[in-house]
């Protein structure tokens, strides 16, 4: 691929970084520590496709850039594309690479948080997980005597965190209401409701973290941690 870089390095006050590290100001390139520091100036799907002429292209010739299939002209700075699906590709390897990096910082967010737990419990301090689990509430209706079972109790979930040094601290209920309508002919009135019905219940459970058994439970402070950062 012919490059035809611009010689020098950019110099520019506040560059305008493309997809090569390339300044689009000066066309010089950015250093690549400076570069990594600065956002793309502009999106690939608002890049036009390049329209110059055979002699414009064999004399300033086109240039590889960090999206793989994105080649730009060094005469234009604008893209090359055989189909619209070529685009597409483009645009869609552009989305990726982006998800990739704010994934990354996500992560990089965790181990920093795991990593302040982690320390606060060497110091001495105690730390607290916390999980909460939804059980379902055994009852039953009775309709004109004739009881039907709407939901059932199971608790396995429970049991099974208490055998890992889980601990129930609170339970939250949850409750259903229901509003009841009369009809009469094409006219419709309320008729009062029921409400505050228990219909199952959200168990809050406690983990303690001391220094004993802090290096054995970096996992669960990791779940926790990417449960309250929404990871």
């Amino acid at each position: 691929m012919n490059s035809n870089a611009s010689p020098g390095p950019c110099a520019c006050g506040n560059p305008f970084r493309d997809y090569d590290n390339r300044c689009l100001r000066c066309k010089k390139q950015i250093n690549e520590s400076r570069a990594q520091k600065l956002s793309f100036h502009r999106k690939i799907s608002e890049i036009p496709i390049c329209k110059c002429s055979e002699t414009t292209l064999e004399s300033w010739g086109k240039r590889d850039t960090l999206i793989e299939n994105l080649v730009l002209c060094n005469f234009c700075d604008s893209k090359f594309s055989n189909s619209l699906e070529d685009e597409e590709d483009v645009v869609a390897k552009q989305l990726a690479l982006q998800r990739e990096k704010e994934l990354q910082v996500q992560l990089l967010k965790i181990d920093e948080e795991v990593s302040r737990i982690v320390a606060e419990v060497k110091n001495g301090n105690s730390m607290y997980l916390y999980r909460s689990y939804y059980v379902s509430i055994d009852s039953y209706n009775n309709f004109g005597g004739k009881i039907s079972h709407a939901a059932t109790f199971n608790d396995a979930q429970i049991k099974q965190a208490g055998a890992q040094g889980w601990r129930v601290v609170q339970s939250l209920p949850r409750t259903a209401g229901e509003t009841l309508e009369n009809y009469e002919g094409f006219g419709k009135a309320w008729a009062g409701g029921i409400g505050g019905t228990v219909v199952g219940a959200y168990v809050i459970m406690e983990f303690l973290v001391t220094v004993l058994n802090v290096d054995t439970s970096v996992e669960l402070i990791r779940d926790t941690v990417r449960n309250y950062l929404e990871l």
